[in-house]
């Protein structure tokens, strides 16, 4: 028995076809609102678990006030909490869209946070305080201006920055690979 070789040409055509389908529906998946929200809230969350059991045992190492291993038991207990702030905090710069106002709102949710967690967990001492609410400060402003700037959602319009919907491939991070066209 002999088959022809169109019906072999067509089911590869139907199998690249079911494939082109599958992926275009993945990246309408990725390139979605709602995944750019879950991303940061994700990203702000491991940022605020890193807050506790990196950046605060560091700066209180680095600035000579206790040592890092006694600042990271002391906060161990709050960094669910520590989390769970930042990935609101998270959402609501992705929300705003903007580097500036991303820096404020991260940055005063991880004043908040290092303030409140030092002194729950490591002292009310004033330089721990200090420490504490200035690393979570400039922790929180950088991180918020990341955030603010890569996961906001694109411009509609190229002329207006500020415009509310359009492609992730009109936001500025991709210029470079426009002009490789």
């Amino acid at each position: 028995m002999r088959a022809s070789a169109d019906t072999i040409g067509n089911r590869e055509n139907m199998i690249l076809a079911i494939i082109r389908r599958f992926n275009a529906g993945i990246v309408k998946f990725v390139m979605s609102i709602k995944f750019r929200s879950v991303g940061a809230m994700l990203l702000s969350s491991f940022a605020g678990l890193s807050l506790t059991t990196t950046i605060i045992p560091s700066a209180m190492e680095f600035s000579g006030t206790m040592d890092s291993f006694s600042a990271r038991w002391g906060l161990g207990g709050y960094a669910v909490y520590s989390m769970m702030a930042w990935a609101v905090g998270g959402w609501a710069v992705q929300r705003t869209g903007d580097k500036k106002l991303g820096a404020i709102v991260l940055g005063f949710v991880g004043l908040v946070t290092g303030l409140l967690f030092t002194g729950v967990g490591l002292g009310t001492e004033l330089n721990l305080f200090l420490t504490g609410g200035g690393a979570g400060l400039l922790y929180g402003a950088v991180g918020g201006m990341i955030i603010g700037d890569a996961l906001r959602d694109p411009p509609a319009d190229p002329n207006d920055p500020y415009a509310s919907v359009g492609r992730i491939g009109d936001l500025g991070i991709f210029s470079y690979f426009k002009n490789q066209r």
